[in-house]
Order: structure tokens, then C-alpha cells, then sequence
């Protein structure tokens, strides 16, 4: 009997070693960058005045890669748009830490919007 308990033991401790190892979902990942992203976008605007802010506030997620090797699973980059007369966007660099399964942000610039670029998204 004891055996077989100290057998189950064992099976239930390897098994729960082995899925911690596996990783996140890419799933769960994503939804993790789009609530910090909405997080985001509303610290941008909190402190703006309504005059400035556009009618329609967004983010876009320009570019999410995923890498099998290294101590970043997933980079992605992110444009927010929210400003109403000026032809401007902040853009975030997202980069996920495997072990702490936590986004990092590590590059916020605000950038002019050039008219072929704004003309394509149309």
C-alpha cells in the first residue's frame, strides 16, 4: 500500500513538473500583452485633456514574434494612437520573460506619423 501511494506521489509530482516546464500557451501570452496594452493606452490618455484626445483612441500591434531560444519568448511592438490634431503616436518594444512570465516594456518613443504610412492604414 505504501508503495503504491509513494508510486502515485512520484507520477503526480513528475507530471506537474513536466507541464511547468512546457511553458505558457502562445494564447495566453497575447492575452496577457492586449490587457497590458489596454492598461496602457488608458495611463497614455488619464492625465490628457479631452480636447486633445481623438474620438477614436486604439493601439496596433505592429510586429509579435515568438522565439524558441534565449531568455525572451516573444518581442512585440505596439503603436498607440490617441492625440486628436497631431499627427503623432507613442511606440511601445514588449518583450516577455519566459521565467517570470511577465511582459517588459523597455522602449516608449513618441513619433511623428508620416502621411504614406497614415494613407496605408486607411
Amino acid at each position: 500500500m505504501m508503495r503504491y501511494i509513494l508510486k502515485q506521489r512520484t507520477a503526480f509530482l513528475l507530471c506537474g513538473i513536466f507541464c511547468f516546464g512546457c511553458g505558457e500557451k502562445n494564447s495566453l501570452i497575447r492575452e496577457k500583452l492586449d490587457m497590458i496594452c489596454k492598461s496602457d493606452l488608458q495611463a497614455i490618455t488619464a492625465d490628457l485633456p479631452k480636447t486633445s484626445l481623438a474620438d477614436s483612441m486604439y493601439y496596433n500591434i505592429v510586429s509579435y514574434k515568438s522565439y524558441s531560444e534565449g531568455r525572451y519568448s516573444t518581442m512585440a511592438m505596439v503603436d498607440f494612437y490617441f492625440l486628436h490634431k497631431v499627427r503623432a503616436k507613442i511606440v511601445r518594444k514588449y518583450r516577455y520573460l519566459k521565467e517570470a512570465r511577465l511582459w517588459d516594456r523597455y522602449y516608449n518613443a513618441y513619433t511623428l506619423i508620416d502621411d504614406t504610412t497614415e494613407r496605408s492604414h486607411r
